[in-house]
This record gives C-alpha cells, structure tokens and sequence, in this order.
C-alpha cells in the first residue's frame, strides 16, 4: 500500500514538472507565433512607418529658473500599424492583446519591432517605471510610456518677473531617420479649456497656450563617410505659460521702489553727516536686493527688468549723493551760506525724473 502511494507522489510531481514545461515554452515562444516575422531589427519598407505621438501631462513641477529645468509627470502615447503583427489565436475573442511592463518588455526582447524614441531634451537619465503595448485586430500597435523626468529648454528673463515661458518636450526617433519613421500626428493633453488644466503646472505660474508641431532635424556624421548626414522626424510639444507676478511686484519691486523714493530725502536734510549716513544706508539696502536678485536667476548675458530698476537705482543715489557733497562743498566756500540753491532744485527734479524714467523702461522691457 505505501509503496502504491509513493509510486502516486512521483507520477503527480511528473505531471507537474512537465505542465510547468509546457507553460514556459508557451510563455517564451508565444511572440513568436504573435509576430508575422522573426529577427526584424529595422524597417525595411519602401514607405516609412507613420507614427501618431501623443503627450499626456499630469503635471509640470520643481520649476527651476536658475537652471533652466522642470519636471514633467506625464504619459507618451505612440501608435502606427504594422501589417506584419497578427493575433496568435484566429479564434480571439479579444479586439486587443495588452502587455504591462515586463510582459512588454519580454515581447520586445522577442525581436518585437518598437522603436526606440528618444526624448531629446531630457536632463540626466531617462526614467520609464511603467510601459504598455496594445496589439489591435486592424494590425495597429499601440506603444504608452508614464514618465517623470526632468527636462531642460533655453529661457527669456529679459521681462522678469512679467516673462513668459515655453516648456518642451522634443521627441525623435533614435535610430530611424525620415525614410524609415515620421511623425504624422501630434496632440497633446489635456486641451486649453479643460477645467483641471491650472492644475497640471506650479501655482506661480498660468499656461496661456498649448502647441504642437512637427518638425525635421539633421545630424552629421563625420566619421562615417556612407552615413555623412541622416534627416530625423522630431515631434515638439510646447506649453505656454506666463508668470504670476504679484509675489515680486509686492515683495520686492514695489519695496524697491519705495527705497529709492526714499534716497530723495536726503535734500530736504540740512545735517550734512546725516545726509550721507541716509544715501550710503538705502545704497547698501539697494545692493542686497541685488544680490536676491542674482540668487533667483541664471547668470545671464543681458540684464532683466529687475536688474534694471536696480541699476537706475544705483544711478539715482549715487547722483544723490553728489549732489549733496556738491552742494556742501559750493557752500561751505561762500560767505553768505545757501547762495547756490542747489539741493532745493533737486528735491523735485529727481523724483519727477526717475517717476518718468521708469515709466519708459517698463514700456519698453514689459509691454
């Protein structure tokens, strides 16, 4: 009897072993029969496959003006059709076959063809943590990525705090150039008047447009004569977006503004150690507000709207300054004291001049 048992135990975990080997050679040779051909590394079609990309943004975040990056949390959506994939099963019920993460990235290490998109603006290593592809009935592949990645574009702060900026998203083919992949289709999510759409970016800024476009980009190769220059399909999807600047119009142009003013009082003082302890104190208070300045913005090669209202600032209380030495020194020769009514014609004339001056640097710079 136990000898009947144990010849039982074995038959059952034969059985087993061999259901479990079944399974797996299922599982591995499964894209095999999906896919019409093995060993297809590139497209070799006379027309080149047309490829519908779509952007999906959650979320634009950590905005950083002093490197000139954002982040982005969003999906990419590809889709183009390839006549060669057909459905293992002729009898499916299924419009679609779906695999997730590494079930697609199984089927891809299968000699599925996906190509590699490259999105070109992105800072450092690029992050996929979830993928999907979706095979339809009408030979249509559908290719989805969710991303979080930190991207990077050249920024205009010559009107800050009243700028606008663009943020992009550049996307290319990395290894098929126009003869063999373009670009046809391009959208991009959610639309300008959805009701969710401020919430997608950071709360001191307000999207003011959402583009898209299709363009061409060529490299060159100089150490491959036979590929001395390739012409690649590049998709650009662009959010506008302009700075809420309220924060800097009340925190630091409008305290600025009031410094300055402030500097003018200096002619109405008679001491005259008093009127150089004011002048070179606002001076002083005028140079850290240069410094906070700086530490908000890149090091450019072109002066912003802020920096020149330092700047005339500077100007302002250093001419002030002068002119209150001048006068102490013109009068301090003379006989009769206040001859030379120095100081009273520049109580009025600086802050009707510098009222005017900014006047036209903010038509100028911001509108």
């Amino acid at each position: 009897m136990l000898r009947k048992i144990k010849v039982c135990k074995v038959y059952n975990s034969a059985i087993n072993y061999i259901r479990l080997f079944v399974l797996v050679c299922v599982l591995l040779l499964a894209p095999s029969f999906l896919y019409g051909q093995q060993g297809i590394q590139q497209h070799s079609g006379a027309d080149p496959v047309k490829v519908s990309a779509t952007l999906y943004i959650n979320k634009i975040y950590n905005i950083d003006s002093v490197n000139e990056t954002y982040q982005i949390d969003g999906y990419m959506y590809y889709s183009w059709i390839d006549e060669r994939v057909v459905f293992s099963a002729e009898d499916s019920l299924a419009e679609s076959m779906i695999y997730e993460n590494e079930r697609a990235k199984e089927l891809m290490k299968n000699d599925f063809w996906i190509p590699a998109f490259e999105l070109i603006n992105v800072q450092g290593s690029k992050e996929d943590p979830n993928i999907r592809i979706e095979i339809h009935r009408d030979h249509k592949i559908e290719y989805v990525e969710r991303f979080f990645d930190t991207f990077s574009t050249d920024m205009d702060y010559q009107k800050f705090p009243f700028d606008s900026q663009t943020f992009k998203v550049e996307i290319e083919a990395f290894s098929y150039d126009q003869s063999q992949l373009i670009f046809t289709n391009s959208e991009l999510f959610p639309k300008l008047d959805n009701e969710n759409l401020s919430g997608i970016i950071s709360e001191d800024w307000k999207i003011t447009n959402l583009k898209d476009a299709i363009t061409t980009n060529s490299f060159e190769f100089p150490n491959n004569e036979s590929e001395a220059q390739k012409t690649y399909s590049r998709v650009i999807f662009m959010v506008e977006a302009e700075r809420i600047y309220g924060y800097y119009l009340w925190q630091v142009l409008f305290p600025l503004m009031i410094i300055i003013l402030s500097s003018f009082s200096i002619f109405w003082i008679k001491e005259f150690s008093a009127q150089i302890g004011v002048g070179f104190t606002l001076m002083l208070t005028v140079v850290a507000f240069n410094f906070y300045s700086a530490s908000i913005l890149p090091k450019l090669p072109y002066n912003t709207f802020i920096e020149y209202v330092i700047i005339v600032g500077y100007i302002f209380i250093f001419l002030g300054i002068i002119a209150v030495i001048l006068h102490h020194r013109l009068n301090s020769t003379n006989e009769v004291k206040d001859k030379i009514k120095l100081l009273k014609h520049c109580r009025y004339g600086f802050p009707v001049t510098y009222t005017l001056i900014m006047m036209i640097l903010f038509i100028n710079k911001v509108l």
